[in-house]
């Protein structure tokens, strides 16, 4: 599994030469990002530009309609604007200026035009939308007329690139021919790297220069074990990101980066996500723009609900506690803090890994029953609610599986969100006869084994250490005969 996980992150990057601008914009929200400013806090308000003024001439067409601005706020994508085109030819001004960043003008033919806007926002530009890259000429933006050269350079040692990458692969590895396809491949990276780092360094303050610079991906060199290629592309993924430039949170390059980062390049396993979760968000802890991006990022990515990750609520957890308090969540105000760190209470002590809590609630016959006296090796922790669909599927499941292996392992169903005459009729309707509790008031198993929907199962060993979550009944079966491989 490890060596399987190695070879699909390693062909993820080498396919990637330069995915920094590339996005989704098929689906743009109408709504401004304006709400994710931080008002009048120069450290988490836009960098604006402008006042704004484009001339946009289209060549060969008589063009009519409406031009959509989109721009971008970390993964996201938005109309910033509109403006008319007539007969080819449109201006669009706005005298406040737009935030710094990239923006795509969409043309009524859906048809897209790439613009990198900085402080000045006054040029024009023709070009025509039968083959916008090598027409496109900009009048007064040195930073478009830069951009547009690069594509124009990239468009001609990408391909380059790519056909080393692909001919290595049929290649025996460390043969002749891999080897010298291999110097073939780094060369052309290298150029390519060393095309961008000049422009970098000749443009220190350029927006697009920032952009590319940092949107590069790392060389590795592809004739060492795959686990150090993997390690060094990871570990220098973000060398070239200049933290102290928020006018890059306006690009696609951040979001596609932590997009890629976290959910690529990052082992998919609560424990690795937590480790460099910490590592990249204590990059930017002193950013505040960054850190807010990156705290609220990752905390929405793994929300319970939302991951298909077995245990998220670990990296939901791990996250509030050590970066969403009342002295670092400065975007956020003292009710919705205690909010999310009483959810993340909720969450921290059903994780995996963890001893399972004890329970103690009532049976159907007012009889206690305690979690922690039950006696099989594994014990099933089901939180289910008569009313539930989902729970209607799976408890027959659950049901025969725990018939088929009486004496190995022992269910305790415990009720949720429902009232004793429709927990009892359940019960005997199904014939449930392992353990059932239920407890009204809820005060028994609060804050034990969190449930963000029914039905949800837990699994504890016999040291009733929990070893799987967030499971179907098919599933149980594989994490206890894992679980028995890990005692032999």
């Amino acid at each position: 599994m490890k060596s399987l996980y190695l070879v699909l992150l390693l062909s993820i990057f080498a396919c990637k030469q330069n995915s920094e601008a590339t996005t989704n914009i098929s689906n743009v929200s109408h709504v401004s990002l304006d709400q994710s400013d931080g008002g009048t806090d120069p450290e988490n308000s836009p960098v604006m530009g402008g006042p704004t003024d484009i001339k946009v001439e289209l060549a060969e067409t008589s063009e009519n309609g409406l031009v959509r601005i989109i721009g971008f706020y970390n993964d996201q994508n938005f109309v910033a604007d509109t403006f008319r085109i007539s007969g080819g030819k449109g201006r669009y001004t706005k005298k406040e200026g737009l935030p710094q960043g990239l923006y795509y003008f969409m043309f009524p033919n859906q048809e897209v035009l790439q613009l990198m806007l900085n402080e000045d926002q006054e040029f024009s530009v023709k070009t025509s939308l039968k083959n916008i890259m090598p027409t496109a000429k900009f009048d007064g933006s040195d930073e478009n007329t830069e951009m547009y050269k690069v594509f124009q350079y990239e468009e001609e040692i990408n391909p380059k690139i790519q056909s080393a990458i692909d001919k290595m692969k049929n290649e025996k590895e460390g043969s002749p021919a891999f080897n010298a396809l291999r110097d073939e491949r780094l060369a052309l990276e290298k150029q390519k790297s060393d095309y961008i780092q000049t422009l970098y360094e000749n443009n220190p303050k350029s927006l697009f220069a920032s952009f590319k610079f940092g949107g590069q991906n790392p060389i590795v060199d592809p004739g060492k074990p795959k686990e150090l290629q993997l390690m060094d592309y990871r570990g220098h993924f973000w060398d070239g990101v200049n933290f102290n430039d928020r006018r890059l949170l306006r690009t696609p390059i951040i979001g596609n980066k932590l997009k890629r980062y976290m959910k690529e390049l990052v082992p998919q396993n609560q424990d690795s996500i937590v480790k460099y979760a910490f590592e990249l968000t204590d990059k930017v802890v002193d950013k505040k723009e960054y850190f807010k991006v990156f705290a609220n990022w990752i905390v929405l990515q793994y929300e319970p609900g939302k991951s298909s990750l077995m245990d998220a609520e670990a990296v939901f957890v791990n996250m509030v506690k050590k970066y969403f308090t009342s002295e670092k969540a400065f975007w956020s105000d003292s009710t919705q803090t205690s909010l999310i760190q009483k959810r993340a209470f909720e969450m921290e002590a059903s994780l995996l890994n963890k001893k399972g809590p004890n329970v103690l609630s009532v049976g159907p016959d007012g009889t206690k029953h305690e979690l922690y006296k039950m006696t099989a090796d594994y014990v099933i922790v089901y939180m289910f609610n008569p009313d539930c669909e989902h729970c209607q599927e799976e408890t027959p499941k659950l049901l025969q599986y725990y018939h088929q292996n009486k004496g190995k392992i022992d269910v305790f169903g415990i009720a949720v969100d429902t009232n004793d005459d429709k927990w009892i009729n359940y019960i005997n309707k199904l014939n449930l006869d392992w353990t059932n509790v239920y407890d009204p008031t809820n005060r028994t198993i609060y804050a034990k084994y969190f449930v963000d929907h029914t039905p949800e199962i837990y699994v504890l060993n016999k040291d009733r250490i929990i070893i799987g979550k967030n499971l179907k009944v098919e599933q149980i079966q594989t994490v206890i005969d894992r679980d028995k491989e890990k005692s032999k």
